[in-house]
């Protein structure tokens, strides 16, 4: 059984590698160029307002990215579950059912709250 996760193991392992060169790299090789290029339109020819850049977003922006994140991730679990649904028996289906209840509840409180009203 564990051997049939090694190659799991080994991406993780690869994954994390990748990642710590590549912010040991960014940290040796920082970039400080200050050039009012920086901020000239591209692609889209909309000019980039600087005064945005040092304000802060409201938390609403956030708020939103979270929710959209906490539902997002049900599908990752419920995915797998469906896929192998008929192959592991009844407990699994009580269990997943426990879980799409919890994260309705989840959603109906999000809902009360008012945070997926946008104005």
């Amino acid at each position: 059984m564990p051997s049939d996760f090694y190659p799991v193991h080994i991406y993780f392992l690869l994954v994390a590698f990748v990642t710590l060169v590549t912010l040991a790299l960014s940290g040796l090789f920082p970039s400080h160029k200050e050039n009012p290029a920086k901020f000239d339109a591209y692609e889209s020819g909309i000019k980039t307002e600087t005064h945005l850049l040092s304000k802060r977003f409201p938390l609403r922006h956030y708020l939103v990215a979270l929710v959209f994140l906490v539902f997002d991730i049900e599908v990752v679990f419920l995915y797998p579950w469906v896929a192998v649904a008929k192959e592991i028996g009844p407990f699994a289906f009580y269990e997943m059912l426990f879980f799409v209840a919890a994260l309705f509840v989840g959603y109906l409180y999000v809902w009360k709250k008012g945070a997926l009203e946008w104005q």
